[in-house]
């Protein structure tokens, strides 16, 4: 859309085919252009912690930001105020492995026992008694000899070999009360040390606490700072700074007075070598492609991950600072170029 000003402004303005003689008018074109250095900053961070316990996440998400705020001043860069822009919770489900019973052991004793002198008519009594007794697994071999193991176990190999020998002793004077005794015998046996530990998959309620916070700075010079004690604490950048410019309003007008004045100088000297005279503009048409708003840069350099890592909080801020030091983010601010095109046209006598 068009529009009717009266100021504009800066330093560059040139002849060109757009300025047009036509009768007892004249159309000329005026051009401003300037490179603004920016005023001030804005740094979005995002701070997330979890925890299966939400308040736990919740204090060390505060706790992260307390310790950002710190190692800022401390690392020499200074901000106008930090601004809450968003806050959740989220709560989902892992699976994860545990391991069971860590580090503990048994010990564990077999006996393997023979009984002979099982008659085909006495084998059912003999099987229930064992099974009475959790003794499941009975083989006989080619000489008509029962083979079966008496297995217990304890924390100690000797305790481990004593109630399987108790065991023993048990079942056969059962036997021998259902006269079935015959002739029973331990053959051999093992004691051997077990490991009670065992992997479980466990499921895991997680609590994620997302806070969106955006620093305000004028201190152009430390803007990295903000940037790399973001990223030692594990505190995410989006790798993008918005930029912002003061007294936009006065600038436009002075982009305007500027581009009038230079479309005049460009009229005058048009008609400097003829008996013509300028009179008052007809119309001054505004072309500018819009208006001085905030911007955004990126780099990737910018950029870091958010970390959910609440160990991080348990170093010195020495060490974090030593780190802060290393990374050493250098921010140079981009600056920005306006321009402010008007054409104007004015009647001659």
């Amino acid at each position: 859309m068009k529009r009717i000003i009266l100021l504009m402004c800066m330093m560059t303005c040139f002849l060109s085919f757009s300025d047009i003689v036509s009768g007892k008018r004249i159309q000329v074109r005026g051009i401003a252009k300037k490179e603004i250095m920016p005023n001030s900053a804005k740094v979005q961070l995002t701070i997330q912690t979890e925890d299966k316990n939400l308040d736990k996440a919740s204090k060390e998400n505060a706790q992260k930001l307390e310790k950002f705020k710190s190692l800022l001043s401390k690392s020499g860069a200074r901000y106008d105020k930090i601004n809450s822009t968003s806050y959740s919770t989220d709560k989902s489900y892992d699976w994860d492995t545990e391991v069971i019973n860590k580090g503990e052991k048994e010990f564990k004793t077999v006996l393997s026992v023979e009984a002979d002198n099982v008659t085909l008519n006495s084998l059912k009594d003999f099987l229930s008694v064992l099974a009475n007794e959790k003794i499941y697994e009975v083989k006989r071999n080619a000489q008509g000899v029962n083979i079966f193991e008496i297995e217990m176990r304890d924390k100690s190999a000797k305790a481990a070999y004593q109630k399987a020998l108790d065991k023993f002793n048990g079942l056969q004077q059962k036997l021998g009360s259902k006269g079935l005794g015959g002739k029973i015998k331990i053959v051999g046996f093992t004691n051997d040390e077990v490991s009670l530990e065992k992997r479980e998959s466990v499921k895991k309620e997680i609590n994620t606490v997302t806070h969106t916070i955006e620093v305000e700075t004028r201190d152009m010079k430390n803007i990295g700072n903000i940037i790399s004690v973001a990223q030692i604490l594990g505190i995410g950048t989006n790798g993008y700074i918005e930029y912002d410019i003061d007294n936009k309003q006065k600038l436009e007008d002075e982009l305007y007075e500027n581009a009038y004045k230079e479309a005049l100088k460009k009229a005058q000297v048009i008609l400097g070598k003829t008996d013509l005279n300028l009179k008052n503009p007809v119309t001054i048409t505004d072309k500018s492609q819009g208006v001085i708003r905030p911007y955004s840069d990126y780099n990737y350099n910018y950029y870091g991950n958010v970390l959910t890592d609440s160990k991080i909080l348990e170093k010195s801020e020495k060490e974090l600072l030593d780190k802060v030091s290393e990374k050493r983010i250098v921010v140079n601010p981009r600056k920005l170029d306006i321009s402010k095109t008007v054409y104007i046209e004015f009647e001659m006598n």
